[in-house]
């Protein structure tokens, strides 16, 4: 994209450029000895000749009128690796809680340590660390319930002591 012509009426000043009036070389100054400028800073072609792309060197980058692209998350992206604990944590949690209790226990220290790292600020996903976290926690209980359950029965059952052989 090129800069447009200078306004009509004798201005010697180029208010596109970066540096107007100074006598920086390749910043179109009224003072310029380049070849085929005029004292506007423009060359014959009519295109501004001290910002843009293929400046060689001297034209800094923001000399051209654009700026940098915006950071969305306020800083570097979070490392992948602490983002996969809270996958971990979920997925371990899910099956602790349908087949596996004991893999209950993987889930709440994945939990705990998905959620630490996005209260670092190293990961973005603590929300499924937490629900991992608790998928795990409530696993360990209903194992231990259920282990609770069985050695009441066979207590129970070992005292009534009805062993016919």
């Amino acid at each position: 994209m090129s800069t447009p012509p200078p306004p009509p009426g004798g201005n010697d000043e180029n208010p596109y450029t970066s540096g107007a009036g100074s006598d920086s070389p390749g910043q179109g100054s009224a003072g310029s000895d380049s070849p085929g400028q005029g004292s506007s800073g423009y060359d014959s072609s009519g295109y501004g000749s001290g910002s843009g792309y293929g400046q060689g060197g001297d034209a800094a980058p923001s000399s051209a009128g654009y700026q940098s692209a915006p950071s969305y998350y306020g800083g570097q992206a979070p490392n992948d690796a602490e983002n996969n604990l809270g996958i971990i944590a979920l997925v371990t949690g899910i099956i602790s809680i349908l087949a596996c209790g004991p893999l209950g226990i993987v889930a709440v220290i994945y939990g705990r340590k998905s959620q630490a790292a996005s209260a670092a600020g190293r990961a973005n996903n603590g929300t499924l660390g937490t629900v991992g976290f608790w998928l795990g926690a409530v696993a360990l209980a209903i194992m231990v319930i259920a282990i609770v359950f069985f050695v009441v029965l066979l207590v129970l059952g070992i005292s009534a002591g009805d062993f016919n052989t």
